[in-house]
Parts: C-alpha cells; structure tokens; sequence
C-alpha cells in the first residue's frame, strides 16, 4: 500500500493511519492543526492553553488510530474532541480557582487585625514573610505575582511563560504551605474566627 493520499480522501487517510503511518498523520496534522487551534483560542481566549488542546487532540488520535477507520467525518470528530479538551480544561480551571478562593478567605482572615483576640498585625506580617520565604522559587513569584502585584491569573501565565492551570497549581501550593506554616509556628488559623 502506497503512502499518498489527497485532502479529499479522508478514508484513505484513517486506514493508512491505523496502520500506523506517519505520513498519514502528518498530512492530518498539518491539514487540521490550525482550525483545532482557532476553535480552542476562541473557547479559551490563552493561547499556551490553545496549544495544549491542539496536542492533546492529536495525541488522542494517534492513541485511537486504530479505531477511526469507520468514522463519517474526521473534521467533525477533531472539533468534538477539541470542545471536549477545553470544556475539561474550563473544568479544571473552575476546580482550581475554588480551591485558592477557598485558601483566600483563610488567608485574609489570617491577615487582618484581630484586637479582640490581642494579636498584633506585624506580628502576623512577619510571620507571613517568614511563610513566603520557604515556598519554593515557582511558588514564590507566582504568589508575588498574584498577591503581592495583584496580576491576574492569565498575565503571571503570560509572564512567566506557563499555563495558567500551572499558574493555579502553584498558587495553591503556596497557600498550603503558608497555612501550614503559620499553623506549625503555633498559631490556630481557625481559633481567629472564635
């Protein structure tokens, strides 16, 4: 079997695929990449988000190759898996974005004066800085870029050059670690909304 096809002749194309031709999946790859990556960066509006999603969709092709010899359209079956790697990545985001407004309400109860409770604000702003001081050097400027410079999620992504799932991974890391370690220093985060 020869390893030519045309642009029209997408059945071709599947069954030289499932017989693991790189040709084939190059043409496919070459053919569809920039309309795969248009749809993401219109749902996503992040292009390093864009590029992942235009990835993880060719590699779910190659890994289903062998089973998309009878599909009717593949331009249709790549949107579909498109759509479905950004809702799942709205997903993640959504789930990752709980998380730090969850570590954001402790934290900013941690931080504002408690005269009932007698604790003093430097006190905790020194503790805070001691906290940011052992994060690592990823969370450490995430946390600086979020916090401290008030930047959004998508411009410490920008920035930095990561995505901003990993821009959210970080951040919630750090807040974890901040919380564990004014915890472990000897202060009850839950004992200053008593």
């Amino acid at each position: 079997m020869s390893d030519t096809a045309t642009p029209y002749d997408e059945k071709r194309l599947l069954l030289l695929i499932s017989q693991d031709s790189n040709y084939a999946f190059q043409f496919i790859y070459d053919l569809h990449k920039d309309n795969i990556y248009r749809v993401a960066i219109m749902i996503l509006n992040s292009p390093i988000l864009a590029e992942e999603v235009v990835q993880d969709v060719f590699l779910k092709l190659w890994f289903e190759r062998k089973n998309l010899t009878e599909l009717q359209s593949l331009e249709n079956w790549l949107f579909i898996v498109a759509r479905n790697h950004c809702l799942k990545q709205f997903r993640k985001i959504a789930a990752e974005w709980k998380r730090i407004d969850d570590y954001r309400v402790v934290e900013d109860s941690l931080f504002e004066e408690h005269p009932e409770n007698g604790i003093d604000k430097n006190i905790y702003h020194n503790l805070h800085e001691n906290a940011i001081s052992t994060l690592t050097e990823h969370q450490k400027k995430v946390y600086e870029l979020v916090k401290l410079r008030n930047l959004s999620h998508q411009e410490v992504a920008s920035k930095l050059k990561i995505s901003p799932l990993t821009v959210n991974k970080h951040l919630v890391r750090a807040l974890k670690q901040i919380r564990k370690y004014i915890k472990e220093s000897g202060f009850n985060l839950f004992s200053l909304f008593l």
